[in-house]
C-alpha cells in the first residue's frame, strides 16, 4: 500500500502550518492532505489501483478483469486486461451488462438496481479489512442472482462493506455478462464462436483467476475462496461445481435458494432459443458475424421476443454434462457445500399483486394445473397432502407452500442430497424463517430475504425486510454462520445451536430465525406429494401461477 509519500507530506505540511496558523485555518489547508493519506493503493497483475478507506474497510469499486467484450469480440471468451502504467482510480462502480432492464419498485431496487449497461463490463469490486498486511483472509465471491439474465454485482443489496469489517473476511462482486450476450448458441461453423454459449461462465472463471492472482495483495488467501450465490446466483455455483475449467479456483460452495440449476441448456433447446432472437430481429439464419453488427440496444430489445431464458450449454467443451443431473458432479465431491433457501420463496413473485392473498381454492387449482402441467386429479391430490400438513393455511397459503417447494426446495434438497451421497465433504442446509413485517407479515420469509442480513445491508432492503429489534441480532448471526463456513467449511459458531451435517437419510435442517433450531426435513412430508413430477427447469414461466 503506498501511503506513505501522502503521509509524509501531511506531516511535514503539519509542522510548517502549525508554526504560522491554528484553528480552522490549518485544518482547511491540511484537507487535501488528510483525504489523499486515506487512499489505498494496491499493485495488481495488471497494474496499480487506488480505493478508499472507510470505516476501517479498504473498498476498490470497478476493478477490470477483463477487456471489454463489445464489437468484434461479441460472443467470443473473455481476454484479460491490458496492463496499465501509473495508477487507475478504484473509486467508481463499472458499467453493468447489457439487459432488459428490472423493476425499481422499492421492494425489489436494493437487489435489482444496475448502472448504466456496456459489453465493456468485466468489472469486479473488492471489500476488505486490510491490504499487503500478510494476513491470509478468507476470500468470499459473490455471485449475482436475476436467472442468467439480469442483475449486477453493485446492487445496493451487495455492498460488502459491512461483512468485510464484521467478519475480518475479503469480499469479492462481479459483473460478468448475461443473457444472449453470456450464453448465445451459434452452431453456425464458425470456430471462432465455439465457447459462446458459455461466454458468461467464462468470465466467472477469469474473475476467479483474478482472484487467485491478486487476493494475497488484498489480505486474501487465494487458496480459501468460497463462491456464494443467491437465486440465479446459486445456478452459477451450482455450474461451476460442474465445470472441469473451474477445478481449484474455489474451495467452498454456498448455494442460496437454487430453482433451474440442476440442470443448464440443451443443445437442442439452445439452438430453439438463438432462432427466436434471429427471428426477432428479421434475420433468416443464426449468424454469429452478423448478430456482431447488431447495435447493442437493438439486441438487447430483441430479449423480449425469447419466452425461454438463455443458459450456459451442454458445449462438448466448457460443460460436457448437466451440473447436478443424474447425479453430483464428481470433479467437486470434496467442496465443503452450504445450501439452502428462503421459507416462503414464492412470495417475493405472488407479492405484486394483493388479490393474491384472497384466493378461492378453484383459483388454486387453476393455477397449479396451468404451472404444474397437471392434470386435475394430479393437482387435487397435491393440495389435499399440504392441506395435510398445514391445516390452518387458507388457499393462497398452500399455493405459496406448494410454488416454494416445487420451483426451490425440492431442486436445492435434491442437489444437497446428490452431494451429501458422494460422501466426501460435508453438506449443510439450512431454511431462512425470519419473516418480514411488512404488508402485514402476510409474505412470511420471501425470495431473497437473507440477503440483507448477509451483507449487513437491510438499511437497505427495508422495503422487503421491514425494520426492528431483530434486524441486528438477525444479521450478526447470519454474518457470522456465513463467513464461518468460508474460513472452516462449517457453519457451527455461538449464535446458532449446534448444527450437524445434512445426511439424505434424516434431511437435518438449520431453521434460521431469532429462536434458531435444527429440525429433521421440515415440510417433507407434503413435499413428497411432488414426486413424479418433473423437476423445475428456468424454462417454466412462474407467471403460471403469479396470474389468475
Amino acid at each position: 500500500m503506498e501511503t506513505a509519500t501522502p503521509r509524509a507530506r501531511c506531516r511535514r505540511a503539519f509542522l510548517k502550518h502549525a508554526s504560522i496558523a491554528t484553528g480552522a485555518a490549518v485544518m482547511a489547508s491540511l484537507m487535501p492532505c488528510i483525504v489523499r493519506a486515506a487512499d489505498t493503493v494496491v499493485e495488481t497483475s495488471n497494474g496499480k489501483v487506488r480505493g478508499t478507506f472507510d470505516e476501517a474497510v479498504h473498498v476498490f469499486k470497478g476493478l477490470r478483469y477483463g477487456d471489454t467484450t463489445g464489437g468484434e469480440y461479441r460472443f467470443m471468451p473473455p481476454r484479460p486486461p491490458q496492463k496499465w502504467a501509473g495508477i487507475q482510480d478504484a473509486t467508481q462502480w463499472g458499467a453493468s451488462c447489457p439487459q432488459v432492464a428490472e423493476t425499481q419498485d422499492p421492494f425489489y431496487a436494493w437487489y435489482t438496481t444496475i448502472q448504466p449497461t456496456s459489453e465493456d463490463c468485466l468489472f469486479l469490486n473488492v471489500f476488505t479489512p486490510g491490504v499487503n498486511d500478510n494476513k491470509r483472509r478468507p476470500v468470499m465471491v459473490w455471485l449475482h442472482g436475476g436467472s442468467w439474465s439480469s442483475c449486477a454485482g453493485t446492487a445496493p443489496g451487495f455492498d460488502g462493506t459491512n461483512l468485510a469489517r464484521a467478519q475480518d473476511v475479503v469480499v469479492v462482486t462481479v459483473n460478468h455478462r448475461l443473457n444472449a450476450f453470456g450464453y448465445l448458441w451459434l452452431d453456425d461453423k464458425d470456430e471462432r464462436f465455439a465457447d459462446a454459449g458459455s461466454a458468461g461462465v467464462l468470465d466467472v472463471l477469469q474473475a476467479l483467476r483474478w482472484v487467485r492472482d491478486n487476493a494475497a495483495a488484498f489480505g486474501g488467501d487465494a487458496n480459501n475462496v468460497t463462491v456464494f450465490g443467491q437465486s440465479g446466483g446459486a445456478a452459477k455455483v451450482i455450474a461451476l461445481m460442474g465445470m472441469p475449467a473451474a477445478k481449484g479456483l474455489f474451495h467452498k460452495a454456498i448455494v442460496q435458494s437454487c430453482s433451474g440449476g440442476m440442470r443448464i441448456d440443451s443443445p437442442d433447446e439452445a439452438a430453439r432459443q438463438a432462432h427466436a432472437l434471429a427471428a426477432a430481429l428479421g434475420m433468416q439464419s443464426v449468424s454469429g458475424a452478423a448478430l456482431q453488427q447488431v447495435p447493442m440496444d437493438k439486441l438487447v430489445a430483441a430479449l423480449k421476443s425469447v419466452a425461454d431464458p438463455f443458459r450456459p450449454v451442454v458445449d462438448g467443451r466448457n460443460f460436457l454434462r448437466d451440473p447436478f443431473y443424474p447425479d453430483a458432479p464428481a470433479m467437486s465431491a470434496h467442496i465443503p457445500v452450504l445450501i439452502g433457501n428462503a421459507n416462503t420463496e414464492s412470495t417475493y413473485y405472488l407479492q405484486v399483486d394483493p388479490r393474491n392473498f384472497a384466493l378461492e381454492t378453484a383459483d388454486v387449482q387453476r393455477r397449479l394445473q396451468r404451472f404444474l402441467k397437471a392434470d386435475a386429479a394430479r393437482v387435487d391430490g397435491l393440495i389435499e397432502a399440504y392441506r395435510s400438513e398445514y391445516p390452518a393455511y387458507d388457499p393462497s397459503q398452500i399455493l405459496m407452500a406448494i410454488t416454494t417447494d416445487y420451483l426451490f426446495k425440492r431442486n436445492t434438497l435434491k442437489v444437497a442430497a446428490l452431494q451429501a451421497t458422494a460422501g466426501k465433504a460435508p453438506v449443510y442446509a439450512y431454511v431462512f424463517t425470519r419473516q418480514t413485517p411488512i404488508q402485514g407479515g402476510r409474505i412470511h420469509s420471501p425470495h431473497t430475504g437473507e440477503v440483507p442480513f448477509i451483507f449487513g445491508t437491510a438499511k437497505a432492503a427495508e422495503a422487503q425486510v421491514g425494520s426492528g429489534a431483530d434486524i441486528k441480532p438477525m444479521t450478526r448471526c447470519m454474518m457470522a454462520t456465513w463467513a464461518t463456513f468460508a474460513r472452516t467449511g462449517n457453519p457451527d459458531n455461538p449464535t446458532l445451536p449446534h448444527w450437524e451435517p445434512f445426511r439424505d437419510a434424516d434431511r437435518l435442517t438449520m431453521a434460521l430465525s431469532m429462536d434458531s433450531q435444527l429440525l429433521k426435513d421440515p415440510g417433507g412430508a407434503a413435499r413428497e406429494a411432488l414426486e413424479g413430477l418433473p423437476y423445475y427447469e428456468y424454462s417454466i414461466s412462474r407467471a403460471a401461477f403469479v396470474k389468475g
